[in-house]
């Protein structure tokens, strides 16, 4: 016989307590365990009582809410989240998605209607946690907060990598408006992820398969929209489904993300295993790195599960290692260097990695599959990446020490204060 659902309700200040009970299920499938208020009384009743899942009731815009969803995401991610708001503007529904929620409706609303979405999300959820078990595949979001680095590349070469190292890998293209992964994979798309938003009804790993693209390699590509008017349909929440049906069915879920920090790219950092920034040789490009790592460390994101890929390492314009050391604040893990071969294979739609297998840019995009693969515990080949004439490459992970105890990658203090003052965000850690 199946257990009622153990249900915790926090309520947030301002919203009405009787309204909140008139619209929770009396069904025998939901049992409510307690009513709290209050981000510190939820937090005690979670320690103290068992709870399935978690609904959070609040009104307008609440910024306790959104902290109370990322951290419970955070500490208790295999909990399911939902929201009961009341007078909550469009934008609050979206972050409340961004941080952590599973699902969100707005009161009043009836028993049945909110039992419903209840269910849905259980099912859901359940479906996320019978997978875990089974093991979920790390995900690699590849970052580039400013164009032109080479982000796409990077994703091409690392997702056929790793199936050359004999791993199942699905990409997903999520630069949902210009996105170019196909092209630079070669793909000629039938179906993209707008149609897999447009077949409606419920999503599972059968459906999706009929909508991920074959490549020769064997990577599996989840394609962009074809238009730019179109990306608006897919919305994180819907991505928060895709993912750990990929991660199912998966040794790898490698992402493309668009530049910046756009609500999908936010939803997709905080549901990776790792993330891989990418940046090239030039001031531009360095200080913009530097930014994205500022605003990872803002996030709360583990600065030793970041992969930096420095691309065009090798190129004379000025700028050294202990520039680049001094503006980033550490050193890359992986320096691809320049390498006409991989231009031509751009425009010829095919990864480095098939073409010319020998050439120095395949070598180091090898070295950055080794990288998560021994990460993962897993085993990589003997070679490693063989820098270019004048690349002093680096092929520690973040965080590794050197022969003296020391680590490699960390900037010196001197090196970083001029920088860190220049560069830093004022948006403060959530």
């Amino acid at each position: 016989m199946q257990h009622p659902t153990r249900t915790l309700v926090s309520l947030d200040a301002g919203i009405d307590e009787q309204t909140v009970r008139a619209s929770l299920p009396a069904s025998a499938d939901i049992q409510i365990v307690g009513i709290v208020r209050g981000v510190d009384e939820t937090w005690t009743t979670l320690q103290e009582t068992p709870a399935d899942l978690l609904v959070v009731a609040c009104s307008g815009y609440s910024e306790r809410t959104l902290f109370l969803i990322t951290s419970v995401f955070k500490e208790r991610p295999g909990m399911p989240i939902v929201v009961l708001a009341q007078d909550s503007p469009d934008g609050f529904l979206r972050r409340v998605f961004e941080v952590g929620a599973d699902d969100a409706v707005r009161l009043p609303e009836s028993p049945e209607q909110v039992n419903f979405m209840l269910q849905k999300v259980l099912v859901r959820k359940g479906a996320a946690g019978t997978m875990k078990e089974h093991g979920s595949a790390p995900m690699i979001c590849v970052l580039g907060p400013k164009g032109g680095t080479g982000k796409t590349v990077t994703t091409s070469n690392l997702a056929v990598a790793l199936a050359q190292a004999g791993k199942s890998v699905s990409a997903v293209d999520l630069d949902l408006q210009f996105g170019d992964l196909a092209l630079a994979m070669g793909v000629r798309p039938d179906t993209t992820m707008y149609d897999l938003v447009q077949s409606g009804g419920s999503l599972d790993a059968g459906k999706l398969e009929a909508y991920v693209m074959p490549h020769p390699s064997g990577v599996r590509v989840l394609v962009a929209p074809t238009r730019p008017d179109q990306a608006s349909s897919v919305s994180p929440e819907f991505l928060r489904e895709v993912y750990p049906l990929l991660r199912a069915t998966s040794d790898y879920v490698v992402l493309d993300s668009s530049p910046g920090f756009e609500p999908e790219v936010i939803s997709a950092i905080d549901n990776s295993s790792y993330v891989c920034m990418v940046g090239t040789l030039d001031t531009l490009s360095l200080k913009n790195t530097r930014l994205g790592l500022e605003t990872l460390d803002l996030m709360g994101y583990d600065p030793d599960r970041i992969v930096l890929v420095l691309n065009r390492a090798d190129s004379r314009v000025g700028i050294d290692d202990e520039d680049v050391l001094a503006v980033v604040g550490r050193r890359p893990d992986i320096r691809v260097p320049s390498d006409v071969e991989v231009t031509r294979a751009v425009n010829e739609g095919t990864p480095i990695v098939i073409a010319k297998p020998d050439s120095a840019g395949a070598k180091a995009f090898r070295a950055l599959a080794d990288e998560f693969l021994r990460r993962e515990g897993a085993p990589v080949a003997a070679e490693a990446a063989e820098p270019k004439r004048g690349s002093t490459k680096q092929l520690h992970p973040a965080g590794s020490l050197n022969s003296d105890g020391n680590n490699n990658n960390k900037a010196p203090a001197e090196a970083l204060d001029g920088p860190r003052k220049r560069l830093r965000l004022t948006s403060r850690r959530r």
